[in-house]
């Protein structure tokens, strides 16, 4: 008979081998165990020791074979960082300014900031609010919208900051529970939206016809033509009605995105001064004395309507209730196949 202690784990254990050659324990149903006085830390061995040679994927599949899937997505996710850089890399070599390209983005319902989601607020479209209301050309009315839907918002935000009933959640959370950012919360509209050259030349025409034209108009009627008539002073006061609404949306909608307001309300800033900014570009085609006013009036008006009732309502709106439901409310969601890559009426 042969007695023998077997250690594993810091357990010991008094084997004994009979005569017919099986292994029993010495005291039938007994085990001493020992606890090691030394702790794991610096220079302590790693047991088993680890591979000598890397671990590769065909090791996680039988037969070393990986399907067609895992290597799709493998390939994907190697190509999708060089092909957001070379995007990036466009847009950057694009001859709009950034200033003037926020103010457009903002209007036109974009949400897209990649590094940081508290950004320094642009200070282009208050300096061109504060002159045009500083020289006389904005109507106490223009600035009794701006200032009602800014009001509103404001409240509306108050509220949804409010805690509930346990004292710490707010009624509308603009962050998930953990307090990260995901990057749909940073740009609702998607990365692939936003980078595409449909949506860049979008932006460029809405600068040339709702921002660069307009200011012309207005300098050359109210300060390159001396003495100022009543004529051009109520053809720059047309022309300055709708950029200053304008200039407003774009410092509405930087301030929402600056103190992270929720994303469903987000979004009724541009729907507002959108729909808002309609009344004054239809008085400007009324009471346009000149025929570059009345076209300039009318490409406007069609721009920004549709903007309003083909992207802003039937796309932006619900792509931004998805990314907060998605990223804030929702723990755990599964969406049908074919229904995660187009969200409202554009691809």
């Amino acid at each position: 008979m042969t007695r023998v202690e077997l250690i594993a784990f810091g357990v010991v254990t008094t084997l004994t081998t009979t005569t017919k050659g099986y292994i029993v324990p010495l005291v039938p149903n007994t085990v001493r165990t020992e606890l090691t006085a030394s702790s794991y830390g610096r220079g302590t061995e790693i047991w088993p020791e680890c591979n000598e040679d890397p671990i590769q994927l065909i090791d996680s599949f039988p037969g070393g074979i990986i399907p067609s899937d895992a290597l799709y997505s493998l390939k994907t996710a190697k190509e999708l960082p060089k092909l957001e850089k070379s995007k990036e890399e466009k847009r950057s070599k694009s001859y709009l300014p950034q200033s003037i390209r926020r103010i457009l983005e903002r209007a036109a319902g974009s949400s897209q900031e990649q590094k940081s989601p508290t950004v320094p607020i642009d200070k282009t479209p208050t300096i061109i609010a504060l002159l045009l209301l500083f020289s006389g050309l904005i109507r106490p009315l223009d600035v009794i919208t701006a200032t009602t839907i800014s009001g509103y918002l404001f409240l509306l935000n108050v509220w949804a900051r409010s805690p509930r009933e346990d004292g710490e959640t707010p009624i509308l959370p603009s962050l998930p529970p953990q307090g990260h950012v995901p990057d749909l919360i940073l740009n609702p509209l998607g990365i692939s939206f936003t980078n595409s050259k449909a949506y860049d030349s979008w932006l460029k025409a809405g600068a040339m016809i709702s921002l660069f034209a307009p200011l012309v108009i207005i300098a050359r009627h109210r300060f390159l033509m001396p003495p100022p008539t009543a004529l051009n002073i109520i053809e720059a006061r047309a022309c300055a009605r709708p950029l200053f609404l304008l200039c407003c949306q774009a410092l509405v909608e930087v301030i929402s995105r600056h103190f992270m307001v929720p994303l469903p309300l987000r979004i009724l800033a541009p729907l507002a001064f959108n729909t808002a900014r309609l009344v004054p570009l239809w008085s400007w085609f009324v009471t346009s004395t000149t025929i570059a006013g009345k076209i300039l009036s009318v490409a406007n008006f069609i721009y920004w309507s549709s903007n309003l009732f083909g992207f802003l309502i039937p796309t932006a709106s619900m792509r931004y209730l998805r990314a907060h439901f998605l990223c804030v409310e929702a723990e755990e969601v599964k969406t049908r196949q074919g229904f995660d890559n187009i969200v409202g009426l554009l691809p």
